[in-house]
């Protein structure tokens, strides 16, 4: 026991005896030169410009700038010696600086205006005045630096710098509505006249000439050799005095670049100093770890905040959804052209025999309408009685009207769709043209000539256009997110850290060096699938191989809408149904919304909640819009109650309009057919 711990000692007086001897030697070659630094460097300037600037035009204040922000380039060069031990003095690092401290500020116009839209039409607008500012300093720094550790310098101090150039351009911009542009320009920008605060162009008004600054910042020398040095560098520039002398206007820089410098001192005498024979191998590492997670649940209150909860149990529901698809009886054609559009889903012969119409569970609205020929088609099959008929009409354009076939042939290519895919008897489909639709679009507009050109369906059997209707069910998860807060440690580097979220054999997420905390915000279809707990683990790995394994669960309740009818759970059913007949810019009921409205109401029961929504296409005025949209849904809701009598009283109206919020593209003729729409939904209490 003994011999060992003068083993030790012995040891431990080498390695002693070894740093003595080569601070010894470093500290003669530092008391015979030291180092002295000439270089240069370029930064990136990341300016933050704050000012309370006014914007006066004719008197009137039409804005205030505030702040703004530019990346731009500097470049410096600089001079650094040390004024005692490089390791543990004060440096001096005077600089001489040129930098760019321009930028493009904005802020929007506080007064009113027109301008003319793409009809020509004056209209008011939104803007924005932009302060485009060109300002170049030369500056000097009287820099030192301190060492916090090696090769580690804090630098700072004052700056005065010289304006080179302190010029701006002022400009009034249009940013809505987009394409609107100023009378007399044709343009959505133009130039401001000069006032008493701001000049049109060219050097800013009460600006002055020097500017006084002080600079706080961290550097890292990097050796590329014995003379030569890099050094990455973050800075901090604050602004002593205002670019403008009547307004305040500051800059602050926060600069990241490097430096490349020079040793010009000549070279130390250094006295080399054998080390001694090498210690004995140190014992090998041992492992040491240990890892915890912890699963919660996230929800929101009604004001957005978010709430963890601990050991959530977690709830999956199913809910029975009714989705009644609009029939919009069109087909829309290409200007000058009889060929049905690519974007209409047609079907080969061959398909026809497996087209179901429960396969569009789920889609969008403009996706069921492009299969608006198989639908038809189907129906035609499903209903040998019935018959239809195809009326082809033409745009407003001259070379439409003067092609007398045009209308026709775009008949005969549905009817040929349908006989030829579907098998549909010809005689059961009759061919009718006109040169407008009976109900026309404008014909003054580009999108009312596109509306016109189509194809309408019409039945001797009332019923064959009746929504499609398509059962599904929807998924939810309660809480809805889920936060997994891990910690890890591990005296020996990891090869791998990994945290999982698992039901059984599937994987529901994954994370690589998973941190503090993450969290899992599943789609409807990554929902769990069963009653197995959500089981979230931490996997460590270090380099010699071994593991540690840390592990958190959560129980979980399937409910589905069978075992909620078995165990007589409240439940609820939502049906939704669209009604699309409205005429442009009208708000009546034709027939066939008043047909889709009674058997809305046959549909309804005590307690439901009716939520009525009304919507417009995209073209004509938001405010005349809006009153339209609730002028359909108060339609709505006024046919609706009319259907249900006294039954009326005993349900939940929430009925309001919605204007233009373009719920399907609107530069298709069908996307603004179908947004001229009113939206029902029942949510229907189910015991």
């Amino acid at each position: 026991m003994k011999d060992g711990k003068n083993t030790r000692r012995n040891r431990v007086l080498w390695v002693v005896l070894f740093h003595f001897l080569s601070f010894v030697s470093l500290s003669s070659a530092s008391a015979q030169t030291r180092p002295i630094y000439i270089g240069g460097g370029i930064t990136g300037g990341f300016n933050f410009h704050d000012l309370n600037a006014p914007i006066i035009r004719n008197d009137t204040l039409c804005g205030v700038f505030q702040s703004g922000t530019s990346i731009l380039p500097s470049g410096f060069l600089t001079f650094e010696m040390p004024l005692g031990d490089p390791a543990s003095s004060f440096w001096i690092a005077p600089r001489i600086d040129l930098s760019g401290l321009g930028a493009l500020i904005s802020a929007p116009a506080a007064d009113q205006a027109r301008a003319r839209a793409p009809d020509s039409s004056l209209v008011p607008v939104a803007r924005a005045y932009h302060l485009d500012a060109n300002i170049l300093s030369l500056g000097a720094d009287l820099f030192v630096k301190y060492p916090l550790f090696s090769r580690f310098f804090l630098f700072g101090g004052p700056s005065i710098s010289y304006l080179l150039r302190r010029d701006a351009t002022l400009t009034e911009v249009i940013t809505d509505p987009p394409q609107a542009v100023f009378p007399g320009t044709g343009s959505n920008s133009r130039s401001v006249p000069t006032s008493t605060v701001w000049n049109s162009t060219g050097q800013i008004l009460n600006s002055t000439s020097i500017l006084a600054s002080a600079t706080l910042g961290a550097s890292l020398d990097i050796p590329l050799s014995p003379k030569v040095v890099v050094a990455p560098e973050l800075s901090v520039r604050f602004p002593i005095n205002s670019i403008r002398t009547d307004y305040k206007w500051h800059i602050t820089t926060v600069s990241l670049g490097a430096a490349l410098k020079f040793d010009i001192s000549p070279e130390p005498k250094l006295v080399v100093v054998k080390p001694p024979p090498p210690p004995p191998a140190p014992e090998p590492a041992k492992s040491e770890m240990s890892a915890t997670v912890k699963i919660s649940g996230v929800v929101k209150d009604s004001v957005g905040v978010e709430h963890e909860i601990p050991e959530p149990q977690i709830r999956i529901e199913e809910f029975l959804r009714r989705e009644a698809y609009p029939t919009l009886n069109y087909v829309f054609f290409g200007e000058d052209s009889a060929v049905i559009p690519a974007r209409y889903h047609l079907l080969k012969p061959e398909e026809a025999s497996t087209f179901t119409v429960t396969s569009l569970s789920g889609a969008s609205l403009v996706d069921v309408y492009h299969e608006e020929l198989n639908i038809l088609g189907k129906r035609l099959e499903e209903k040998p009685s019935t018959s239809i008929t195809v009326t082809g009409t033409n745009g407003a354009s001259p070379k439409e009207a003067a092609d007398t076939s045009l209308a026709r042939r775009r008949a005969e290519a549905v009817r040929e769709y349908l006989v030829n895919t579907w098998k549909i008897d010809p005689s059961r489909i009759r061919i009718q043209t006109e040169n407008l639709p009976r109900k026309p679009s404008s014909t003054d507009t580009k999108e009312g000539m596109q509306e016109n050109r189509r194809v309408e369906v019409t039945s001797n059997d009332p019923a064959f256009l009746d929504p499609l209707v398509v059962e599904t069910i929807d998924r939810t998860m309660n809480p809805p997110k889920i936060r997994m807060r891990t910690t890890e440690f591990s005296r020996l580097p990891l090869v791998e850290n990994t945290l999982s979220l698992t039901q059984g054999d599937r994987v529901l997420t994954s994370f690589r060096e998973p941190g503090p905390m993450r969290e899992w915000n599943p789609k409807p279809e990554d929902l769990p699938r069963t009653d197995s707990p959500l089981v979230a683990t931490v996997h460590m790995t270090d380099s010699i191989g071994t593991t540690f394994v840390a592990t958190d669960s959560s129980h979980v309740e399937q409910l589905t809408v069978r075992k909620k009818r078995e165990e007589r759970r409240a439940d609820r059913i939502i049906e939704h149904y669209n009604l699309i007949t409205f005429d442009f810019d009208k708000s009546d009921l034709d027939e066939r919304s008043q047909r889709v409205i009674r058997e809305i109401a046959q549909s309804i029961t005590p307690n439901d909640k009716i939520v009525i929504r009304g919507y417009t296409d995209i073209t004509g005025e938001r405010s005349h819009n809006f009153e339209l949209s609730q002028a359909r849904a108060q339609a709505v809701e006024t046919a609706l109650r009319s259907s249900l009598g006294d039954k009326a009283s005993s349900v939940v109206f929430q009925t309001q309009g919605e204007g233009q919020l373009n719920l399907v593209d609107n530069r298709l003729p069908e996307g603004r057919f179908l947004s001229r729409t009113v939206f029902v939904e029942l949510q229907k209490p189910v015991q």
